[in-house]
């Protein structure tokens, strides 16, 4: 697939070829190699709207470097729209493994090994507040600029109003957003009446 892709640099199925290598191979070399062919021959495709997916579940510099490019350089709306939306989810996964590995820094050595020396050592240079800054930068411009551009479930200001809000109220560090409401007594409470002091919030029903 690769060496057909190759051959045939500007004919449409060499995108086809390539998502093939990105979605069988993504974590060997050659989906690195299928990346930068894509991004060497086929920035300017609108195929490329529909593979933003597929680039976004290779862990590897390379795809955040093509999402990156296709945001901004694509000619197609919806190809810019598609790449900011899975550039987020990209960053998104990112913070996953820092989380896991402030948990657990012992699994240091396994993320190496995981995603590659070169990935790996990308992620253990990461620090939480620079990620989720830059995330926030990302979801704020898909707010901005591809609001109305529908998904199969939603639309993209859905998604961004709900990551927002998550990296902003949600995060550990940040300040959690205010709630109101009744205790079991029926006494009125809010959640700042306990600033300072240690709160466990547990959510249930009946239904």
């Amino acid at each position: 697939f690769l060496q057909l892709a190759e051959k045939h640099p500007k004919d449409p199925i060499a995108v086809d070829a390539l998502v093939w290598v990105l979605t069988k191979l993504r974590n060997r070399p050659d989906a690195t190699r299928a990346l930068e062919m894509l991004a060497r021959d086929h920035l300017k495709s609108e195929k490329l709207a529909s593979v933003c997916a597929q680039i976004a579940r290779v862990p590897s510099l390379a795809a955040e470097k093509l999402l990156r490019a296709a945001l901004e350089q694509s000619p197609h709306t919806e190809v810019r729209a598609q790449a900011c939306l899975h550039l987020a989810y990209f960053l998104d996964q990112q913070a996953t493994v820092l989380d896991q590995l402030q948990k657990q820094p012992e699994l240091a050595d396994r993320v190496l090994q995981y995603y590659g020396k070169e990935y790996g050592q990308h992620l253990k240079s990461l620090t939480r507040d620079k990620l989720d800054k830059e995330r926030e930068q990302v979801y704020e411009r898909l707010l901005k600029s591809f609001a109305d551009v529908p998904t199969r479930d939603s639309t993209m200001d859905e998604i961004a109003t709900r990551a927002l809000f998550q990296i902003r109220y949600l995060s550990i560090g940040r300040v959690a957003p205010e709630i109101e409401g009744e205790d079991i007594f029926g006494d009125s409470f809010k959640l700042s009446d306990y600033h300072g002091k240690v709160v466990v919030l547990s959510f249930w029903g009946h239904w």
